[in-house]
């Protein structure tokens, strides 16, 4: 019998976790060997043991799911991420696939599809569902659509130059690394974090990070 697919569960809602956590035992193929609530929880387990894939919740406390997935594959780039959530947001499955996710599932998908992910994900490198397939298409062609806009009209926009700076490298860095870059603290990092966040009405770093591509303030 071949060795099973070892895989990491990171969800903060204990029910989910814990009903994948069965539906994923059925299968001879997978085993789950991880579990954690939350970003911090599954970084530290990480640090003595390294699933194959990891199942990621977006929509987390603390760290968020595309903060998270950055800081797995920065520092174990062999680790494959499936992003798991609950909503149907195009420009979202999108901007994660384009940084670093190796797939995308709604939570309302059957365990066989579940299942067949982790193997296409396992073989291929990738799993691009028809609903992920589009809402790619989609943006790219929005992207194509849109006329280019410079650095400097975007930065006549009511931002600070600290603020300037961190959305020039928001989504390239983690906090602290973010931090080292500009000498500045974590707590300053967070505290520009969420004006920014304020400022663009994004709800999340990912939503951040695709402003901050959309307005020329990071290069292409």
């Amino acid at each position: 019998m071949e060795t099973p697919i070892k895989i990491g569960l990171v969800d903060d809602q204990n029910l989910f976790r814990e009903g994948m956590k069965l539906i994923l035992s059925t299968f001879a193929e997978l085993e789950v060997t991880l579990e954690a609530d939350s970003g911090p929880s599954v970084l530290t387990q990480l640090e003595n043991h390294q699933p194959d894939v990891i199942l990621l919740d977006y929509t987390m406390p603390e760290m968020d799911g595309f903060e998270t997935m950055q800081k797995i594959k920065a520092a174990y780039p062999a680790i494959k991420v499936v992003i798991l959530s609950m909503h149907y947001d195009e420009a979202l499955m999108a901007f994660m696939m384009q940084n670093g996710a190796n797939g995308y599932l709604l939570k309302d998908e059957n365990s066989v599809t579940v299942k067949n992910a982790i193997v296409q994900v396992m073989e291929s490198g990738q799993y691009f569902p028809d609903y992920v397939s589009k809402a790619l298409l989609k943006q790219l062609q929005i992207q194509s659509q849109k006329p280019r806009r410079s650095a400097p009209l975007a930065k006549e926009t009511s931002f600070s130059e600290r603020e300037q700076e961190i959305l020039a490298i928001v989504g390239k860095y983690g906090r602290q690394e973010m931090a080292d870059k500009l000498f500045l603290s974590i707590k300053t990092v967070d505290f520009h974090l969420k004006n920014l966040r304020d400022k663009t009405n994004a709800n999340s770093s990912a939503e951040l990070v695709r402003y901050a591509m959309q307005h020329g303030f990071q290069g292409e």
